[in-house]
């Protein structure tokens, strides 16, 4: 049996919801937000997340407390934030780093694409291509002939299994038809004495790993992994010109993310106050030092597109590398 007054109230609660939603978006942010950093503090990541947290205060006119989560490739930072409540007082420093780790680990206890709202790109940087100054290597044409010349002979080593740099030596050597053994290294300081002798075992890290000592001549370029040279190294060429394959176009990046369901005001706040922060003369600057580039998306749902099709094409590169699954 209809009843008007059961029916009215209804009405009016789901207006009084909306009416209470839209002002807390026109009134956002009244209180200090929450940045998640799925990396331990003092990490190079952390640095820069505090740097833009830095610019993202004026910018958002409240203060961001960067709260580091560090633990289990991420995952721990990007559950909580998953988890948090979809108002815009905790956002989240994603990765591609969380994009493979669902795809290495489809049990993980998130969906970067499900649970998240993508806000923008913060700034990204490209891998190297690294040999010892000691072995006669001096191209990856080069390095791709000897290990043909040498099948099984040749190491390859990165900051660890399932990471951007892995699945980079992983395409390398399945595309260009090698043999090779990864290993799997804590730290650039530990790859360096492996790499001491002129077999030319190679090495992937990002640029602000290894430019110290591709300056100090005790490692060798041989290719970036970004779509254009590096202004820091012009005379290297990227893997995308030897090869003439996108699939070689594997950058790290990362931008904020907020929780699903954040409403659209809110994410247009967070939006704007990230494109102001990324495109300051200080968080460039610092990006800069660091070997990285900063870049803002052009909107949020631009930054969507762009992981869903990072997404498919890390997905697509780890059946290339054959990334086993857990």
């Amino acid at each position: 049996m209809f009843d008007a007054r059961k029916c009215l109230a209804a009405v009016c609660a789901i207006c009084f919801g909306a009416a209470t939603a839209q002002a807390s978006a026109d009134t956002y942010p009244e209180r200090p937000v929450r940045l998640i950093v799925p990396f331990p503090a003092g990490s190079s990541i952390d640095t820069a997340a505090r740097v833009l947290a830095r610019n993202l205060t004026p910018a958002l006119g409240q203060a961001i407390v960067v709260e580091n989560k560090p633990g289990a490739g991420g995952t721990v930072g990007a559950v909580a934030a998953a988890h948090a409540a979809p108002d815009g007082y905790t956002i989240f420093l994603g990765s591609v780093a969380q994009l493979i780790g669902k795809v290495a680990q489809p049990s993980v206890a998130f969906d970067p694409l499900k649970d998240f709202a993508p806000v923008s790109l913060t700034y990204r940087s490209a891998a190297i291509v690294t040999v010892s100054t000691q072995t006669p290597v001096q191209s990856v044409d080069d390095l791709v002939r000897w290990a043909k010349g040498n099948p099984g002979a040749l190491n390859y080593y990165s900051g660890g299994v399932g990471t951007a740099a892995h699945l980079l030596g992983a395409t390398l050597s399945t595309k260009e038809g090698v043999k090779t053994v990864h290993i799997p290294l804590r730290a650039v300081t530990d790859m360096l004495p492996q790499l001491g002798d002129k077999t030319p075992h190679f090495a992937c890290f990002i640029a602000p790993a290894v430019r110290p000592y591709i300056e100090s001549r005790r490692l060798r370029a041989l290719a970036v992994s970004s779509r254009e040279r590096l202004p820091q190294l012009p005379d290297v060429p990227t893997l995308y010109e030897v090869f003439k394959d996108e699939d070689f176009v594997q950058e790290s990046w990362l931008g904020i993310w907020a929780p699903a369901g954040t409403p659209k005001p809110v994410m247009q706040k967070l939006f704007t106050a990230t494109e102001r922060a990324v495109n300051s003369a200080d968080f460039r600057d610092a990006m800069r030092r660091q070997d990285q580039q900063a870049i803002a998306s052009s909107s949020p749902e631009a930054f969507a597109s762009y992981m869903r099709a990072e997404y498919a094409k890390w997905e697509r590169l780890a059946n290339v590398a054959q990334l086993p699954r857990q």
